[in-house]
């Protein structure tokens, strides 16, 4: 028996670990779309503003879930296919960067 963990197996731990952030967020991720990249960095695509703003509002408590739940060492928020707010989850708030739209 192979201790290997297939394509198909990444990709059902991959969904079980993004349901698991939206039972922790399931108000505000509901409705946004979520996408873990190769390079580690979780990005949610919000189709609401609210939605946006209620994440920033709870962005430490955000930060710290995807980096215990999905792994991943970057978060994205992004409105409008634009990205508005990005992180290391692994760093403090203060050092975040939140975005300017031109």
């Amino acid at each position: 028996m192979s201790l290997e963990l297939t394509v198909e197996d990444l990709l059902v731990l991959e969904k079980h670990r993004l349901d698991r952030l939206r039972s922790c967020f399931a108000e505000t991720l509901a409705e946004c779309f979520l996408h873990l990249s190769q390079n580690n960095t979780l990005t949610i695509h919000c189709a609401e503003a609210w939605m946006v703003d209620q994440l920033l509002s709870e962005i430490d408590r955000l930060r710290s879930a995807v980096w215990v739940i999905t792994g991943a060492q970057r978060l994205s928020v992004c409105f409008a296919q634009e990205e508005v707010y990005r992180t290391s989850t692994r760093q403090a708030h203060k050092r975040s960067k939140r975005l300017q739209s031109a």
